[in-house]
């Protein structure tokens, strides 16, 4: 997808009666005139600065704007008058397009490859989040939300996003992924593979993604089960207690540790299987851009319907930024492609969401499809010059953060 072709989706959305009909919580709101209509409103929380709510509406009344801006009060009363289905429907349009086979996706050995995992969002300190969300692992003093995603790991999209409570069950929400692939992308479904991390192997699973027709590469706790924890070392076939005949290979890491993968794929080289699961890291990555560059945590109200439409947007946004991403690297190699390099580059993401963040608004906030894209040319042009050098076989050591237990009583939230 292009990237003005993305900027017509949102447009379209936010200026659609059906958006306004469909996502209004009142039947009488947004019928007069509005400092900040219903479409701007939108568009407005399409903004990826993350100062405070404030200095982003001064930013956006004094770019777009005329009068004084509107206060942080104002627009928190403003967005309780619809929900977050706009911005669902902005992530579905564009996914439904990007996959509707129009388009030649990457794949690998005739796969489309997608990674499965969850997350969990750190929520502000509410009694009304906590009523709504819960909390999650042993902290009982913080209100926080799970996610999951299906996530497409060669071309860095979010297909299906879930956001539900804190007592997430990662295996029901990878099973409702899998009935989205198999529901709504169909012709996707049947030539792809999930790939799935160790907090997710069960037969139940297993005989879930095989009866939809998908493939699967998990890798498994060493004691995941007797039959897997006993298997020889290399490749083998096992049949797992429920009757799924599965293939089972085991294999030394560097550090010695022993690593088992487990796969109803049958036909793929087991040299390949390590290479192919390593490709499941691109979720990590999704999730440290979602989280630490666009900083989605840093939410911009502190109700349960203000968090759901930061989520949503947010989704979008990842989405766009890897459309932009694309249009970056082609601009880099196409710049590169006479010079001699010792490292194939690509466009800083990082840069990326910056430059993003003082122009998508007004791009989308136009309404004007060439100066859309005039300026996104200029966004590209710009992002092309901060380049990264993509070095292959990398790897870092994960840094956990040490577990904190905040001071602060929950009653004194209640």
């Amino acid at each position: 997808m292009k990237s003005l072709n993305l900027l017509k989706m949102l447009k379209k959305i936010t200026h659609s009666e059906e958006t306004l009909k469909i996502s209004r919580l009142k039947k009488t709101a947004f019928r007069r005139e509005r400092k900040m209509p219903f479409a701007s409103a939108l568009t407005f929380m399409l903004d990826m600065r993350k100062t405070t709510l404030q200095t982003r509406l001064n930013v956006y009344f004094d770019h777009g704007k005329k009068g004084e801006p509107m206060s942080q009060q104002a627009f928190s009363k403003l967005r309780a008058n619809f929900d977050h289905t706009p911005f669902m429907a902005m992530h579905d349009a564009v996914v439904g397009e990007e996959y509707s086979g129009k388009n030649e996706l990457s794949c690998w050995n005739g796969y489309h490859l997608f990674g499965v995992d969850g997350s969990f969002l750190q929520l502000p300190r509410t009694a009304e989040l906590y009523e709504e969300f819960g909390t999650h692992g042993h902290s009982e003093q913080c209100p926080s939300a799970g996610i999951s995603v299906l996530f497409d790991v060669l071309r860095g999209w979010v297909i299906d996003p879930i956001i539900t409570s804190g007592e997430m069950n990662e295996r029901i929400e990878c099973e409702n992924h899998i009935h989205f692939l198999r529901g709504r992308l169909p012709h996707i479904a049947k030539n792809s593979i999930v790939l799935l991390d160790r907090g997710y192997p069960s037969e139940a699973l297993f005989k879930s993604i095989e009866s939809q027709g998908i493939k699967f590469l998990a890798r498994c706790k060493s004691n995941y089960s007797k039959k897997t924890q006993f298997a020889p070392m290399g490749d083998s076939i096992i049949v797992l207690n429920g009757g799924l005949r599965v293939r089972v290979f085991k294999f030394s890491l560097p550090s010695g540790e022993i690593e088992t993968l487990v796969t109803n794929l049958f036909d793929i080289p087991r040299e390949d299987l390590p290479e192919l699961y390593a490709l499941r890291w691109g979720v990590e990555t999704m999730y440290f851009r979602f989280k630490r560059e666009l900083c989605v945590e840093k939410f911009s109200g502190k109700t349960p319907n203000s968090i759901l439409q930061d989520f949503w947007a947010g989704m979008v946004l990842l989405n766009s930024v890897e459309v932009f991403q694309q249009e970056a690297d082609e601009a880099v190699h196409k710049r590169q492609k006479e010079k001699s390099i010792k490292h194939l580059n690509r466009a800083r993401t990082s840069d990326l969401i910056i430059t993003l963040r003082d122009r998508f608004v007004f791009a989308v906030l136009c309404g004007r499809p060439m100066i859309a894209d005039f300026e996104m040319k200029r966004v590209i042009k710009t992002m092309a010059r901060a380049v990264s050098p993509v070095r292959s076989g990398r790897s870092f050591p994960r840094v956990h953060k040490p577990f904190i237990i905040a001071n602060a009583n929950l009653k004194s939230i209640l």
